[in-house]
């Protein structure tokens, strides 16, 4: 079951959509001059299909009666046992400066992110930062399940 999903804010949107909006055009610019029109259209296309890709990614938790499964459509998943999980909390938001999409943030701790909110999950051998629209209400979810195992 799906317990929490989260997507990046609009105002993060317009701002990748705007940077990648001039760039196309001086992509496309720069092909008419060039007189390589075709491949200057081909490569604004997959620039453009990339990006909706990218502002379109969401972040959800969901948790069965075992595992937690952590998944940045439509690029990347993961589960754990719900054994596994020693700490569950809620952590100060990300934003743009942390990135946003899977992350490396350090050692032995990644993130899927999409700015805003976001908790932490810690296991034996990992911490994941992992964005989420009310991070209380799933720190509770998961420890409410923790101590039931």
């Amino acid at each position: 079951m799906v317990i929490s999903e989260a997507r990046l804010a609009g105002r993060s949107q317009v701002l990748i959509w705007g940077i990648v909006g001039a760039s196309v055009i001086v992509l496309v610019v720069s092909a008419l001059v060039s007189g390589i029109v075709l491949p200057g259209l081909l490569m604004a296309a997959g620039i453009v299909a990339f990006t909706w890709a990218i502002v379109r990614m969401t972040v959800s938790i969901a948790i069965t009666e075992e595992k937690i499964v952590l998944r940045l459509a439509p690029f990347y998943s993961t589960e754990m046992s719900i054994s596994d999980v020693v700490a569950v909390a809620g952590v100060p938001e990300t934003t743009l400066a942390d990135g946003y999409g899977f992350r490396i943030m350090g050692k032995n701790t990644r993130g899927l992110l999409v700015g805003g909110p976001a908790v932490a999950l810690e296991t034996k051998t990992r911490r994941w930062i992992v964005s989420t629209a009310h991070p209380e209400e799933i720190t509770s979810a998961i420890r409410a399940r923790m101590t039931t195992r």
